[in-house]
């Protein structure tokens, strides 16, 4: 499961023009004057988000679990998406159960996706 073909890592320049302008998105509406990239993040480098009241259900893990189990060693798309904060780490801000499966399954990348503003694509 840790073997993706093609796999293209974000760069430090996807991620520091991303930073630069970073915006709190959770697709799937793409703001006005945005392009949406994607590429795959160190599991490692994911942040992720739990708002007071938003708890993880256990049924919807399991489901995000046994997709992942199905699609092998590819991931699922819409993919989950979030910005990338100062520091160079990806914030999830919709994906979670997803997030939480690829991390149970031992998934050392994972797809992801984030907004990044016209005039820097």
């Amino acid at each position: 499961m840790d073997v993706v073909p093609g796999l293209h890592v974000a760069t430090e320049q996807d991620v520091l023009a991303a930073s630069g302008a970073a915006l709190e998105w959770a697709g799937p509406a793409v703001p006005a004057g945005h392009v949406v990239r994607t590429g795959y993040v160190p599991i490692h480098n994911v942040v992720c988000l739990a708002p007071v009241g938003h708890q993880l259900l256990p049924a919807e893990v399991e489901r995000a679990y046994r997709r992942q189990l199905e699609l092998q060693s590819q991931q699922q798309w819409p993919c989950p998406t979030g910005y990338w904060r100062s520091d160079q780490r990806f914030v999830l801000t919709d994906g979670r159960n997803r997030f939480v499966a690829a991390l149970m399954l031992g998934i050392e990348h994972l797809l992801v996706a984030w907004l990044v503003p016209l005039e820097l694509s």
